[in-house]
């Protein structure tokens, strides 16, 4: 298991990536339709052939448009979560740094007597206590770290499905921008810019293709974790070491 910086850390440069990423992809997309818009005069004087080309450019661009939104859209539903993922991770960690580690150390605390004199104890309730209370409280505490340790690798498992999303979503918006400024440079001509529009199409299409086929991958992976939500109610709902959902008392009186 990673620690909590191994995690936490990449999580929050995935998203300083995705959004200086987002916002290098708009700011050359804009410059792309400027450089367009500069020489969207030589299409009317090239006739049906000038018309034909002009059309063909804005189709690419309006597909380059699409892709662009969309792929803002799931990064704008990505930072709204962003917290609530780093909170996950944090919480996996807590379980294990404040839930099983200090009550595991218990397990050999109540085997212990507090007084050395309780060795020298006899007779009935001594044999009662020894017998029946003793592994009583001993099982409840490995039982509660079992618990510790099973939620914290659930949520671990969700808080990592998550990072992965986010680093991949980073190299997918990282790869777009690397594609729109090649198709900027390549627009500096009327031909480049014809050309260009042919592989906007491309490009488009591969960004909503990587993006939805992101969203499978991790979609997959969260619905699996998701589905052993009926083993974490089984495993906090199992009160075999804990009757009645209670600690086990030392002493009845």
């Amino acid at each position: 298991m990673a620690s909590e910086a191994e995690l936490v850390d990449p999580f929050n440069q995935a998203f300083d990536r995705i959004k200086e990423g987002i916002k290098q992809a708009v700011e050359k997309f804009n410059e792309l339709v400027g450089k367009v818009k500069d020489k969207w005069w030589m299409f009317s004087l090239a006739g049906a052939a000038g018309a034909a080309a002009a059309l063909y450019i804005k189709h690419g661009l309006d597909q380059c448009r699409d892709a662009l939104e969309q792929l803002i859209e799931k990064v704008n539903y990505a930072i709204e979560h962003q917290t609530p993922v780093l909170s996950l991770i944090i919480a996996s960690y807590r379980w294990i740094s404040q839930v099983e580690t200090p009550v595991s150390e218990m397990s050999t605390l109540v085997s212990r007597p507090e007084n050395e004199n309780l060795a020298k104890w006899t007779g009935d309730a001594s044999t009662s206590y020894r017998i029946y209370k003793l592994p009583e409280q001993k099982g409840a505490v490995d039982d509660a770290v079992a618990k510790a340790q099973f939620i914290s690798k659930w949520l671990f498992t969700i808080a990592k499905s998550n990072v992965d999303y986010a680093i991949k979503m980073a190299e997918i918006v990282v790869k777009f921008v690397e594609s729109l400024v090649a198709l900027v440079v390549k627009a500096a001509t009327v031909v480049g810019i014809a050309e260009a529009a042919g592989e906007l199409g491309d490009l488009a299409g591969q960004v909503v293709k990587d993006g939805f086929t992101l969203l499978s991958e991790i979609g997959k992976k969260l619905l699996n974790t998701l589905g052993d939500v009926r083993d974490l109610w089984s495993e906090v709902g199992n009160h075999s070491k804990l009757l009645g959902g209670k600690w086990p008392e030392a002493v009845v009186g």
